[in-house]
């Protein structure tokens, strides 16, 4: 299995099939797209904060809520270790909002406060964070930690296969239908399976690509979501 540089990674919305935008608040993500050419890929995690009946007509900033948050575990062979990313909207401040993330792994945990602008939802400003300690950053330190959440394939031949069944975000068991992809890593085939709920806002749960060997390579979950009124389960820390 080859995991060298025919292995790409993406931070921005993904070309070739309908593939998977996982989460509540990175921005970083847009809605399902196709086109005919290009590589085949599992965005970074996140999106808008909430659906609603006209989502489609305001800015992923806009459907936001102080207290929503989402925890997101990464794993696979395309890193060395798994990384869990959790995000919390703690504020609207000054018109922009204000979104903490954790990111823990075996090295260690790296949190940082980011600000949007809710119209454009693009980044503003980045900071480390030290408990109420704010020390800035570049807006690119932020965009290198999210582009470690996502991975792209080579190619994608199509989808082979549908199934529906339930999904487990928390305690909570949801109906969902996951589609199979053929495509390709390198000179190696794999398979990419994407896993989609009308329970969970803009639909997306998991999504992994696992080669012809059984290893994995990129899997993507959404481990919890909810509000601040929801209790954590403390899932970030295990």
């Amino acid at each position: 299995m080859k995991t060298g540089r025919a292995m790409k990674r993406a931070v921005s919305v993904l070309r070739l099939v309908p593939l998977l935008c996982l989460g509540l608040l990175t921005p970083a993500c847009g809605l399902f797209a196709a086109s005919t050419a290009g590589s085949a890929a599992l965005p970074p995690a996140g999106a808008s904060a909430a659906a609603t009946p006209h989502s489609e007509d305001k800015a992923p900033g806009e459907l936001r809520k102080v207290g929503d948050f989402s925890v997101h575990r990464f794993s696979g062979s395309y890193q060395k270790s798994p990384l869990t990313m959790t995000e919390e909207v703690v504020a609207k401040e000054d018109g922009l909002w204000v979104i903490d993330y954790t990111f823990e792994e075996q090295a260690g945990t790296s949190k940082l406060r980011v600000r949007f602008d809710p119209h454009t939802d693009s980044v503003v400003r980045a900071a480390t964070l030290d408990g109420s300690q704010e020390t800035a950053v570049q807006t690119a330190f932020f965009d290198k930690m999210i582009e470690r959440t996502s991975f792209a394939a080579d190619g994608n031949d199509g989808q082979i296969a549908a199934s529906r069944g339930t999904c487990l975000v928390g305690p909570s068991e949801l109906e969902c239908e996951t589609k199979t992809y053929s495509v390709r890593v390198g000179d190696q085939l794999a398979k990419l399976n994407v896993s989609r709920s009308a329970s969970v806002p803009n639909g997306d749960v998991a999504g992994d690509i696992t080669a012809a060997d059984g290893t994995v390579i990129y899997r993507s979950e959404l481990v919890e979501m909810g509000n601040g009124a929801t209790p954590k389960l403390g899932v970030a820390s295990r």
